[in-house]
């Protein structure tokens, strides 16, 4: 079916990309939302080991979020993406991700990626699947990745921690060697600057135990041991940007995440049917 790329290069962009760009949807409580309110004493009297617990437990109350976002992945997955993501978790999943820079297994993808991801399916907008297809948009069904992607379609909307500012603020409160290294203004915003290091195993088990079980088999997959990051957090304890180092027996990965919105709102009008091809069977390949 697909002409251009080969079937796994397809495959890696349609799978691997939508994992990518998904933000955990259960990272989240179910919360009102809002912004957390300063702590007593404010910032400057907290250490950075308190700093940092307060943004987890900041970032688990949040229901929304958008983001720019660069990744960069080297290995068994050889992929690089930037662009920006937005995703609510109430009152339904959604995933909203528009790469204008992509590149897989040292391809540069012209027009870059657009993707929607709810409950239901994956849509993609790629150029070279347009031409393959006659369709601006391709649908991939939630049953069909579950089948054909090798791993549940949940963990498209649910998993991945390295585009997610929010699943990886919780993580980070395991460092035991968290420090202040200075401060800086993000996007207008007065922030200090935390560094530090933690085993990836020590992050999961600050997650919940649904959420933990969908992001442990990705880390043990990519053969993760411990993570590198730097984390600018404003006066009231929210994460403003994230970047982070992995390196695996597998797998390395460096990413940076600037949070542009928190609990805001996030919505997004699906392709029609008539701008859409469902991709069904063995069209995803084996990837």
């Amino acid at each position: 079916m697909f002409r251009g790329f080969s079937r796994a290069q397809c495959a890696a962009i349609a799978i691997t990309a939508g994992a990518l760009a998904a933000a955990g949807c259960s990272s989240a409580s179910h919360s009102s939302g809002g912004t957390a309110a300063k702590p007593s004493g404010g910032g400057s009297s907290l250490t950075a080991t308190q700093a940092i617990q307060l943004a987890a437990q900041h970032a688990q109350k949040v229901t929304s979020y958008a983001a720019t976002v660069s990744v960069r992945a080297a290995g068994t997955v050889n992929l690089s993406l930037a662009g920006t993501v937005k995703q609510r978790t109430e009152p339904s999943p959604l995933v909203v991700a528009d790469f204008g820079n992509v590149a897989t297994q040292g391809q540069q993808v012209a027009g870059g990626l657009q993707e929607l991801i709810n409950s239901d399916a994956l849509y993609i907008k790629l150029a070279q699947l347009a031409r393959e297809t006659g369709k601006p948009w391709i649908k991939i069904p939630a049953s069909q990745i579950s089948k054909e992607g090798g791993a549940g379609f949940g963990q498209l909307l649910q998993q991945d921690n390295n585009t997610n500012p929010l699943i990886k603020t919780q993580m980070l409160a395991s460092s035991h060697n968290v420090k202040k290294v200075g401060t800086a203004t993000v996007d207008g915003v007065a922030t200090t600057e935390y560094t530090g290091t933690y085993p990836l195993s020590a992050g999961l088990a600050k997650l919940p135990a649904d959420l933990r079980a969908k992001v442990e088999p990705q880390i043990q997959s990519m053969g993760l041991k411990d993570e590198n990051f730097t984390i600018w957090l404003d006066g009231q304890q929210q994460v403003r940007k994230v970047t982070v180092s992995d390196h695996g027996s597998k797998v390395q990965f460096t990413s940076t995440m600037q949070v542009t919105a928190l609990n805001e709102p996030v919505s997004a009008s699906l392709p029609p049917a008539s701008q859409t091809a469902t991709v069904t069977g063995g069209a995803l390949g084996n990837s």
